[in-house]
């Protein structure tokens, strides 16, 4: 006999909407390093490998046409990237005290919460899928990374915004809204640098950056972003990585573990350098289970005193061409 039990599928759809939205809310805020990604819906019943194209370009037609004779045409070249996507999630325990006939205080906190640890989970996957690339500078043209003693500077980031007009790599001219509906807005184009808050104080003293607080009127400032410079916008976050003690032998004015100098790379990338699942529709939700009032066949929970509420998502990132991508690893300000 089935065990009679009050699931999210049970829940009035307002209900579950409404816990549904409160998770995303606090999730999608949260997404630094997903936010420029291309985007590739989940279909469902196709297995687990998602395609990604990336696009060839057609070599300038510079023969003169032949009086009425027909070309002989081209095609369209491209490469496919594909990727596996994994799942995960978490949850938490709830009591008997949660009150399925309407929206629980306790339910919303726990909602945003997790909310928060999703967002939190898959922009740190995220940006750890970027930090794989192989395009990679290091400060002042060093040989790796435990050589790095240097901070940012004007000639390292020139030579980045170089490698990227070479490759031909478009500057970005949109980013994913905060909503749940992972609408896009446009944006002033530029390269996107996501740097960490210790990096932030060395970039503004470079000269030649402009702060958000001098940009036009007409200019909208993104979530995150301090200024810019020759076209690169840089934009601030605590989630970007730091490798302690990861560089070379410093003195005290460089921030350091055990005076080996921690190294910080700041990502500068273009439009379509990655890909993601966004999290929306049937691959991402909330999961809320407790006992309905008549249960009387769960043996494991006599009193029915104990529920769950959690989340799940299926997601994976990737790079889509390396050289659109750039890792450019230096050393900071102590």
């Amino acid at each position: 006999m089935a065990i009679e039990g009050q699931t999210t599928a049970n829940f009035p759809t307002e209900i579950r909407d409404f816990y549904d939205r409160v998770a995303l809310r606090k999730a999608v805020p949260l997404i630094t390093f997903r936010k420029w990604g291309q985007k590739r819906t989940l279909p469902r019943n196709k297995g687990k490998t998602v395609l990604f194209k990336r696009w060839g370009t057609l070599a300038p037609a510079t023969t003169p046409l032949a009086e009425g004779v027909t070309p002989v045409g081209n095609k369209m070249d491209y490469v496919e990237i594909r990727a596996t996507i994994q799942q995960y999630g978490d949850w938490i325990p709830v009591t008997d005290q949660v009150l399925m006939t309407s929206i629980d205080p306790f339910l919303t906190e726990a909602s945003e919460q997790l909310g928060e640890q999703e967002g939190e989970t898959h922009d740190i996957l995220m940006r750890n899928d970027l930090l794989s690339g192989s395009n990679v500078v290091y400060a002042n043209d060093v040989s790796g990374r435990t050589n790095v003693v240097a901070k940012v500077s004007t000639s390292d980031l020139d030579i980045i915004i170089r490698t990227l007009k070479l490759a031909n790599a478009r500057k970005i001219t949109k980013q994913v809204n905060p909503t749940a509906n992972y609408n896009t807005a446009p944006i002033r184009a530029g390269y996107i640098a996501i740097i960490h808050p210790y990096q932030t104080g060395d970039v503004e003293a470079l000269t030649g950056f402009v702060p958000v607080e001098n940009y036009p009127s007409s200019v909208s400032v993104m979530d995150g972003e301090i200024g810019s410079y020759r076209g690169i916008r840089f934009i601030e976050t605590t989630q970007a990585m730091c490798y302690e003690g990861g560089g070379g032998d410093v003195a005290d004015t460089i921030k350091n573990t055990a005076s080996k100098a921690d190294v910080y790379p700041m990502l500068v990338f273009a439009e379509d350098a990655y890909g993601e699942i966004p999290l929306s529709g049937s691959n991402h939700g909330v999961i809320i289970k407790v006992h309905g009032e008549n249960d009387r066949y769960d043996t494991s929970d006599p009193l029915n005193q104990r529920g769950s509420i959690g989340w799940k998502s299926m997601w994976v990132g990737k790079i889509l061409n390396d050289a659109w991508i750039v890792r450019y690893e230096c050393a900071v300000s102590a």
